[in-house]
């Protein structure tokens, strides 16, 4: 089918075109969750249709002024030469300044400052004798050091987007020891040590005040962020497993190789900081799971179209969508263990093991698999089969990635 001639209106894309763009993003968006069949599959629907659909999106899409720009690479080898300390304290005198409307060097599309500053109400673009303001530049380091401890301790990432403005924020936000102290205090004390499971005395082989450990990391709040590990607990987990199967060729079929078919499925982890976890294995994306685990979820499965169904006719036996409720600990090396006691096969404990990664992008956000086994329960007096371990295959399994999820509570 050609589609050389693109058909455009006021409103937008027309006909054939308009299903194509359709089937298009909903491509993108399986891809984009793991769910490569189907993404295949809505891909070659969109193509079918229209044989330029990529080039067309892009047309929608893409602002002509990035296709401009040159893309900028990284040099991995100069980032890791850079003394990251040293930068920081050198921004200690460096004083904020407001952008310049009346200076070109100054102009940047990100600064709404100077978009506002060439608004004119009589249309003209340019206002005479205009001149930069910034009224938060005369606050005193104190009161910006405690705006950043506010937006520390509501919603971290505010801290560090704030961090990321300018010079000045940065040393604010990175260099001062107050706020990576509020930090582990943040952190450390809700951490469930495997060191300390099973110890009754005052005295924890991992004291929970953060600073009874400070001199294992030089005295240093930064450090003890950066190198000891701990677990999140404002989101969940995901892996997110994609697999292979060939299938069988029909009856009569020429064709010389079988069909291969893409298999997904997730795996779903939350912790909460009294010990306990709650983990779900579902074909289900995370748009439909993320909401429904909880450990207060009464009916202990996840349901497909929750808000079509009606509570009083689900039966969770029946559910194919599991809630598995466990406890958890992390111990000093950053070995994280699990352990499902009522798990999918009635007479087996489940026994998982993680490593939190904490080197590279997104430190202390991602899960490795380690191990993976079941020991048998016993279950009669005379049960020779009691302990039995069954390890199980991590062939296919992925690591498991954090994900913010808003409305997650450390309780809920």
């Amino acid at each position: 089918m050609s589609s050389a001639t693109v058909e455009m209106s006021d409103s937008g894309l027309l006909g054939q075109d308009r299903k194509a763009m359709e089937l298009f993003e909903l491509a993108m968006e399986k891809e984009l969750h793991g769910l490569m069949s189907d993404a295949v599959r809505y891909y070659r629907e969109a193509f079918k249709i229209n044989e330029s659909i990529d080039r067309l999106y892009r047309q929608q899409h893409v602002k002509e002024e990035l296709k401009k720009k040159p893309v900028r690479k990284i040099d991995e080898e100069k980032m890791k030469k850079i003394r990251v300390d040293e930068l920081l304290e050198s921004f200690a005198d460096v004083e904020a300044t407001a952008p310049d409307p009346n200076n070109p060097e100054h102009y940047d599309e990100a600064h709404m400052a100077i978009k506002f500053a060439g608004m004119g109400l009589d249309g003209e673009d340019v206002i005479a004798d205009v001149k930069p303001v910034l009224p938060l530049m005369l606050l005193p380091n104190e009161v910006w050091t405690h705006i950043l401890d506010i937006a520390l301790t509501t919603e971290p990432q505010l801290w560090f987007r704030f961090g990321m403005t300018c010079k000045r924020n940065a040393y604010l936000a990175f260099a001062s020891s107050i706020l990576w102290r509020r930090l582990c205090y943040l952190v450390y004390p809700n951490q469930n040590y495997e060191e300390n499971v099973g110890v009754t005395t005052d005295e924890l082989p991992v004291p929970k005040d953060p600073l009874k450990v400070l001199p294992h990391y030089g005295n240093s709040w930064k450090r003890m962020v950066c190198e000891r590990p701990f677990i999140k607990f404002l989101g969940c987990y995901i892996s997110v497993v994609n697999y292979y199967s060939e299938g069988a060729r029909p009856e009569f079929s020429l064709s010389w190789t079988n069909p291969v078919k893409t298999n997904t499925y997730y795996r779903y982890i939350r912790f909460y900081p009294n010990g306990k976890c709650v983990m779900a294995l579902t074909t289900l994306e995370p748009t439909q799971v993320i909401s429904q685990l909880l450990k207060e979820n009464t009916f202990k499965c996840i349901l497909s179209q929750a808000d079509l169904r009606d509570p009083s006719h689900i039966v969770p036996a029946k559910e194919l969508h599991k809630i598995y409720h466990g406890t958890w600990s992390i111990s000093i090396d950053s070995m994280v263990s699990i352990r499902v006691d009522q798990g999918s096969v009635p007479y087996y404990t489940f026994h998982y093991f993680f490593k939190v990664l904490l080197m590279g992008i997104g430190k202390h956000a991602k899960l490795k698999w380690d191990r993976y086994y079941a020991l048998r329960k016993r279950m009669s007096e005379d049960d020779e089969r009691e302990g039995e371990q069954v390890d199980f295959s991590l062939k296919n399994e992925k690591p498991f990635k954090f994900l913010r999820v808003r409305s997650y509570e450390l309780d809920n």
